[in-house]
């Protein structure tokens, strides 16, 4: 079999990112490519993505039939079991052509550690078109903790803009049940970041109206904006009709009832009065404060 040069551990990041370059120009060398039966390459430890939906992996069985594998599988021997390897890019390529019923498959194999492994699986994922917005957030900050990266190098390290990393790790904020939207696709990465930093609750229900109403990236937007707009308005109206004379009233009914006390008007001119305790005994002050007696009860 043959294979590509051997690769020394790394111990910082200009030789991991040498090592990275010089490991991706062999990807195509035609020279390094050998055919291998499906049954000796297994599934590796460093892959990014997530299980494949089957209509996604039908295509591509489809098209590896008519045309078949048209970039070769990156693999290493596999620890352990002799002839067998291990694969670090091409995850979908190998489980389409075992469906498609293929008895070889082109690799090109890599004597590399597991550090360079990880970086070529990571890498070579994120260089794809295909990946979902949570499995590049996921590999871009795998990237980051795996070999304690800066955003900019990892930028520098798969060929992408600094401002496309920062934005994509920021979805890890999300809640997971957005998260799980942008997995499916169901919502595309632009609905995910116009939902950061937003409370918690608004991320939500914004993120549930996008997909019930079919909203564009830009039409979220808008309607987040509605809402910002909307809540600082009544913020701006209920905290003028607080001062000054609610909040001097709030004190003289606190002083009166030995105990906190908060007015919350409401925009019909209405609101609430809040009266707070820490115990059953400070509760039971307050209500003969009003005259009302607990004897008997």
């Amino acid at each position: 079999v043959k294979r590509a040069r051997n690769s020394p551990y790394h111990t910082d990041f200009e030789s991991l990112k040498e090592e990275v370059v010089t490991q991706a120009h062999t990807f195509g060398n035609p020279d390094l490519v050998t055919q291998l039966p499906p049954d000796r390459l297994h599934r590796g430890r460093f892959q990014p993505r997530n299980p494949v939906d089957d209509a996604a992996l039908d295509e591509l069985t489809a098209s590896i039939r008519e045309l078949g594998i048209l970039e070769p599988l990156i693999v290493r021997p596999l620890a352990g079991k002799t002839d067998d390897y291990e694969i670090l890019a091409g995850d979908r390529r190998w489980r389409a052509a075992q469906k498609a019923g293929m008895n070889r498959v082109p690799v090109i194999v890599h004597d590399v550690d597991d550090r360079t492994a990880t970086a070529i699986a990571l890498v070579e994922n994120l260089q794809r078109e295909d990946l979902n917005p949570m499995e590049e957030a996921f590999a871009f900050r795998s990237l980051m903790d795996n070999f304690n990266l800066t955003q900019a190098q990892v930028s520098e390290l798969v060929g992408k803009s600094e401002s496309t990393v920062s934005k994509a790790v920021g979805l890890l904020k999300l809640p997971e049940t957005i998260q799980q939207l942008l997995q499916s696709k169901v919502l595309e990465a632009g609905h995910g970041k116009v939902l950061l930093n937003l409370p918690r609750a608004e991320q939500l229900a914004l993120a549930e109206q996008a997909v019930e109403r079919g909203w564009s990236v830009r039409e979220l937007e808008r309607q987040k904006n509605r809402l910002t707009t909307k809540s600082r308005r009544r913020g701006c109206n209920l905290q003028d009709r607080r001062s000054p004379d609610i909040q001097h009233l709030e004190m003289r009914l606190g002083e009166w009832l030995c105990a906190p006390v908060r007015l919350k008007p409401d925009r019909k001119g209405g609101g609430k009065i809040e009266i707070g305790y820490s115990n059953a005994m400070e509760c039971e002050s307050v209500l003969e404060r009003f005259g009302f007696k607990l004897d008997g009860v």
